[in-house]
């Protein structure tokens, strides 16, 4: 429950971050995305199964597809997608921040990369690759970074938080189950 609270809230925050820098989408402006919602789910379902990242990466494209984007199933898909080649790179990855900073950017780019060409393929969009890179991904890609570093350091916190709750949950059975061993 913590983790869903957790992402959430970061959407949440992608949202006034939206607010508060308004995008402009002609082609001479650069565009800022905030993202934070997206990298927590990225940072928290590393740790889980396979199939619960999935599950939990659709739920959370589903929040954003009805919520946020006012898409139907699109971003569903796209994190879930994401959620399977999470897994795959997961396996050969640690946790230090370098590592966690690179996986979101990376995992920003490839939803980015998704999302145009889902729209180039409908022909939403005309734009050539090079100039969506360098008008829309760069600035969202360069603002992320240093948004990422909060995040990462916010998921430590959360994670340290529910192993200190689980732990002390574990020592009022063990607590328990010593009274009940010497009852008998």
């Amino acid at each position: 429950m913590a983790h869903i609270v957790f992402v959430i809230i970061c959407f949440l925050i992608d949202e006034i971050l939206t607010v508060i820098f308004p995008n402009s989408y002609l082609i001479n402006d650069l565009l800022f995305i905030p993202n934070l919602g997206f990298c927590a789910m990225v940072l928290t379902i590393r740790k889980f199964s396979f199939l619960d990242s999935c599950l939990f990466a659709f739920g959370c494209g589903m929040i954003y597809d009805f919520c946020f984007a006012n898409t139907f199933l699109l971003y569903a898909i796209i994190y879930t997608v994401i959620a399977c080649l999470l897994q795959l790179w997961s396996k050969h990855m640690t946790e230090t921040l370098i590592e966690s900073l690179v996986l979101c950017i990376v995992t920003i780019f490839v939803k980015d990369l998704l999302i145009y060409c889902y729209m180039n393929f409908q022909r939403i969009t005309s734009m050539s690759l090079m100039l969506w890179a360098e008008r829309y991904e760069l600035m969202t890609l360069l603002a992320n970074a240093i948004l990422v570093m909060v995040i990462v350091f916010l998921i430590r916190i959360k994670d340290d938080y529910l192993e200190m709750k689980a732990l002390r949950i574990r020592k009022g059975e063990k607590v328990e189950w010593f009274r009940l061993k010497s009852k008998e």
